[in-house]
């Protein structure tokens, strides 16, 4: 028996008591996995990326306390597949060529062997998108890592929609230089 349009949407204000909730619900649809409302963009549902990235927090570390911690919060509160940043190893870059050096920092060109992360909605796990030309920012003096660097990083995760910032998608670290570094879209 098929139910009419207004007779869902009865039924959903019915059993959504929550106007949040249901707004998602209406906007963006249910999760596949937990059936609850997704949030904040289709086809991202935060607690169940959430609950991935919590359970994948033993398999690295930047050796960084502080780091791994902004990472994790960064990887718990994001809305949106463009605002998740991971720990990214730099032997992971390959063809690493200066570019430009700047009042804040050096930028660099590479070629990101893994590439970004995208949801595999089929097997319902993250997926790596394969070789990625990317740019890496090191700022000054990173290697005594600054509330002026997770700063940085953090802007550049929160104003996804800004066409005029450039975002970070990861953070690695020159083992030469013992500096951090931001994986930043080249685009």
């Amino acid at each position: 028996m098929l139910i009419s349009y207004d007779e869902t949407h009865s039924l959903i204000d019915k059993l959504i008591l929550n106007e949040e909730l249901k707004n998602y619900y209406k906007k963006y649809g249910l999760c596949n996995t937990c059936k609850q409302p997704m949030t904040y963009t289709t086809f991202y549902c935060q607690p169940c990326h959430s609950k991935y990235f919590q359970s994948n927090f033993k398999n690295w570390t930047s050796g960084n306390h502080d780091v791994d911690e902004f990472i994790q919060k960064a990887q718990l509160n994001a809305k949106s597949r463009l605002q998740v940043i991971e720990w990214v190893e730099y032997d992971k870059f390959e063809d690493i060529e200066y570019l430009a050096k700047g009042g804040f920092g050096t930028t660099f060109k590479a070629i990101w062997k893994d590439g970004f992360m995208f949801w595999d909605y089929e097997n319902y796990q993250w997926i790596k998108n394969g070789k990625t030309k990317v740019a890496l920012k090191c700022l000054h003096d990173s290697h005594d890592i600054t509330a002026d660097f997770f700063k940085e990083v953090e802007t550049s995760i929160l104003v996804e929609d800004d066409v005029w910032v450039v975002r970070c998608f990861g953070i690695t670290k020159d083992p030469i230089t013992n500096k951090f570094m931001m994986r930043i879209d080249s685009s």
